[in-house]
């Protein structure tokens, strides 16, 4: 099962994949130590939308 790390610095976020969750950790802990924040790895990505994607996707379906 692929493993989503999260992460972000002052401007920006990122979303990594791994398929493994030693890889995942090991990615974890190489951006901790590039100064990345609020590292974390999930199990299952969760998708949000905006309510800009939503309601442009009902007035074009």
């Amino acid at each position: 099962m692929p493993h989503s790390i999260f992460a972000r610095d002052g401007a920006s976020r990122i979303v990594l994949k791994r398929e493994s969750r030693e890889a995942a950790e090991k990615k974890a802990r190489e951006l901790t130590d590039l100064g990345w924040f609020d590292v974390r790895i999930e199990d299952e990505v969760r998708i949000e939308e905006s309510g800009a994607l939503r309601g442009a996707a009902s007035r074009a379906g």
